[in-house]
């Protein structure tokens, strides 16, 4: 535990739902099991409490829930949400240290002006880059003058916090190139498994129970995330793999029927809609099991800006859970991954992603060796060596040791 000296107040700011955002409860419990006080500001979801204490957070939620929509919702949303938290920050601005505000929006760390005039160190994590989000939403360039403004409310979001924190070292870098932050203001905390959940050990990979050879896509469904292209290769591996199936658990589901309705009409366009297999969202508590019985994980994203540079966080997740994976080339992947640790192939190869599945049916010894070699990627990616570096920007930000805080 940490000294009481030590001991910080921090107040988490998010515009998701707590429970589903892995990244902002790891900063949360982590803090919390280091003898911190944390508060959590979050969207409400239906059927959830205004105020809940998991595993030492204090989970605050307020009157907003997520809507998928256009441009109009999301600035509502944003916008709102900002303000209400503005509102609750400005009212109990004595009470915290630290305001850890994580995007998007990036302006959404404005919430905090009244915390950081007086003195309060406000950080802002940049889960995403929001002009490279918008860019591949909206299929343009980031010099397109529609990106502007997202551009001029980035640089001022960054300069405005205390400091930046990024979700990959690539997004640090790209912030650095376009003088939105300053090297010494800046730090990268990868999105890392959180092996006491996705623990190899708890919920060994055994694949299929049925004989099945399935392919497991988690998360959200959109063209750019790019699930069409597992549905896409069923037919060219129907014959060599009679068992294959494509199990599909979409984050959000319920409000992005129009993206799911629009796979199915392509499964059955294409004959294949007897081998998709359309699932619930999982609470994350459930997604370890989930993929402990998949013959292999499947990130296929459409090519883009963003998508070149964003780690889909399912990646360590499958990696730390022994289930091999199958993805799409992308300077990211190939920055953190060896190709004989993750199978991986050209956006739009769809022979090539084929071969691949066919290659880990046929050769099961093989993909078992692949996982292994991968666990060299979660050793080196430990969430306490993520977490170390936010550490110590704590640390040398509030003016306090922190150094059994993570303990």
């Amino acid at each position: 535990m940490a000294d009481v000296e030590a001991a910080l107040r921090v107040c988490m700011v998010v515009h998701a739902y707590y429970e589903g955002d892995a990244r902002v409860r790891r900063y949360a419990e982590t803090l919390a099991a280091g003898g911190h006080q944390v508060t959590v500001l979050a969207l409400r979801d239906r059927g959830k409490a205004k105020v809940e204490a998991l595993r030492g957070v204090r989970v605050e939620r307020l009157p907003l829930s997520r809507r998928r929509g256009g441009t109009l919702r999301y600035l509502f949303e944003y916008c709102w949400f900002t303000l209400l938290c503005g509102l609750v920050l400005t009212w109990r601005w004595r009470r915290y240290d630290v305001v850890h505000v994580h995007n998007m929006p990036d302006f959404l760390v404005f919430a905090a002006l009244v915390p950081r005039l007086f003195g309060r160190v406000v950080l802002l994590d940049v889960h995403d880059l929001m002009p490279e989000v918008y860019c591949s939403k909206f299929k343009t360039s980031v010099r397109h003058p529609g990106i502007w403004p997202i551009r001029a409310q980035e640089w001022l979001s960054h300069r405005f916090a205390s400091a930046c924190i990024f979700a990959t070292e690539r997004f640090r870098r790209g912030a650095l190139e376009r003088g939105t932050v300053r090297e010494h203001r800046s730090i990268a905390v990868m999105n890392a498994a959180d092996t006491t959940l996705f623990d190899r050990q708890a919920a060994p990979w055994r694949g299929p129970d049925d004989g099945t050879f399935v392919m497991l896509y988690l998360g959200t469904v959109s063209h750019r995330h790019g699930v069409d292209q597992c549905v896409r290769v069923l037919p060219l591996v129907r014959a060599r793999l009679p068992g294959i199936r494509l199990r599909i658990h979409a984050k959000l589901s319920e409000a992005e029927g129009k993206p799911l309705q629009e796979l199915e009409a392509l499964a059955s366009e294409l004959g294949v809609r007897d081998l998709v297999e359309i699932g619930p969202p999982l609470p994350l508590q459930e997604v370890p099991a989930a993929m402990s019985r998949a013959s292999v994980g499947v990130f296929t994203p459409h090519l883009d800006v963003h998508i070149d540079m964003a780690l889909s966080l399912k990646v360590p997740e499958f990696v730390a859970m022994d289930v091999p994976v199958i993805a799409v080339r992308t300077s990211i992947m190939t920055s953190l991954f060896r190709e004989d640790e993750v199978l991986m192939f050209a956006d739009g190869d769809l022979p090539a992603f084929a071969d691949l599945l066919v290659r880990l049916h046929d050769d099961p010894a093989a993909g078992r060796a692949m996982v292994l070699r991968a666990r060299r990627f979660t050793q080196e990616h430990a969430w306490e060596n993520e977490f170390a570096g936010y550490r110590e920007l704590l640390a040398r930000l509030t003016g306090r040791s922190l150094a059994e805080a993570a303990g």
